[in-house]
């Protein structure tokens, strides 16, 4: 891009038009086109940035061979009839070299259309369909230049590239969908007597976590971390998982080391590496004995803390192989009693309150919300780097 300091654009005003005025306009359509998945949507959103960015009287979307419908942005005034004649009728005299088209004087000809533009430029956003983004001014003063096309191009691969990215977010989102789904089954088919577990533990956490009125992005943290949490398991030897009896000190140690283990597999997700405190740290106690890392009170990060309780609840409600399940009002208990040695008493306090809709969280497999999560875990990612490449961009213009 040019230099923004030096380089304008003519407004129909007569006054000038920075490229840094039009740079603002596509940044601000960058960003609300990440929130946008909507065909319809996005192409009002072109329109409607071209339009400021050009100061153009119209701006208009000629979709060609294409299902979408004609979008105007400006005169109210002009028909869609009016739109597809007038871009014919352009195209058939000039049709444009790489998809672009200037006309910085329009003549009527001897059979003008009413009314005629005393200026336009067309862009191409799809070869194949041939639907192009059509600017048009009927100020005699407004003679649009080279620079319009570059603002318009711009746009234009701002579109596209967010096409592309909402199609491979997709693949991706099915993919990392089909992972969680994995992990979890391989961890509930190590032992049988825990099947299911790691999904309940996701609900009673996220059920715990609307008792605190968490927001939804910690609500879908929750759920995730909560089918991943055991996901280390997968490295602790079947003997070991389905004894019946006492563990050995050895057993002991080795069963220790799936909360690090799991750590270093969500590590190699980038979209799940925020759930690693989660997986690792769901094993510490408020006292500090727990473990791997021995870690004490508020230093335990929050969502292993409160996953600590739910698990703990799931695994006292649950038959194990060396025990029965609890009883409720042995449950109550025992948790009222750890509070501020084995779990974050506050979390507890928070637990209590809504024991009775967490005791009967017993459903098995995973359904839609596990998706939603994901979702929401891929957009957290997707926004980021969206923000730190717009950053990128505008400090290399």
């Amino acid at each position: 891009m040019a230099n923004p300091s030096t380089s304008t654009l003519i407004a129909p005003s007569g006054n000038p038009l920075t490229l840094t005025t039009a740079w603002d306009v596509l940044e601000r359509f960058g960003v609300a086109l990440q929130q946008c998945d909507q065909s319809a949507q996005q192409i009002r959103l072109v329109l409607d940035a071209v339009r400021e960015s050009l100061d153009a009287d119209a701006v208009f979307w000629y979709p060609g061979s294409g299902s979408e419908p004609f979008n105007i942005a400006g005169l109210a005034t002009l028909s869609s009839q009016w739109c597809r004649d007038f871009t014919e009728r352009v195209l058939a005299e000039t049709p444009g070299v790489d998809g672009q088209l200037l006309r910085p004087t329009l003549d009527p000809g001897s059979n003008p259309l009413t009314p005629w533009p005393t200026s336009a430029v067309l862009v191409r956003i799809s070869k194949s369909r041939s639907s192009w983004v059509v600017a048009v001014t009927f100020d005699a003063e407004r003679s649009f230049q080279v620079a319009d096309v570059k603002v318009m191009t711009l746009a234009r691969r701002m579109l596209l590239n967010h096409r592309q990215q909402v199609a491979s977010y997709e693949k991706l989102k099915d993919t990392l969908f089909g992972l969680v789904r994995c992990l979890t089954a391989a961890i509930d088919a190590k032992d049988p007597h825990t099947w299911g577990h790691s999904e309940r533990v996701a609900r009673i956490a996220v059920r715990l976590g609307k008792q605190m009125q968490l927001p939804g992005a910690v609500l879908s943290d929750l759920y995730l971390a909560g089918l991943l949490h055991d996901v280390g398991k997968i490295g602790i030897r079947d003997s070991v998982l389905q004894k019946p009896g006492d563990l050995t000190d050895e057993e002991y140690i080795h069963i220790q080391e799936h909360p690090v283990i799991g750590d270093r597999l969500v590590s190699n997700i980038k979209q799940l590496e925020h759930l690693r405190p989660g997986v690792r740290n769901h094993h510490e106690r408020w006292d500090g004995k727990g473990y791997p890392d021995r870690l004490k009170g508020e230093e335990i990060p929050f969502l292993a803390r409160l996953l600590a309780v739910a698990d703990s609840c799931d695994a006292m409600m649950a038959n194990r192989a060396y025990r029965s399940a609890l009883p409720t009002s042995r449950i109550d208990a025992i948790m009222t009693a750890g509070a501020g040695t084995q779990w974050d008493p506050r979390i507890i306090d928070h637990f209590m309150a809504c024991r009775d809709e967490l005791y009967p969280i017993c459903q098995r497999g995973i359904g839609d919300s596990v998706f939603l999560a994901v979702e929401r875990a891929l957009r957290a990612t997707d926004e980021t780097s969206s923000r730190k490449s717009m950053q990128a961009a505008r400090v290399a213009s």
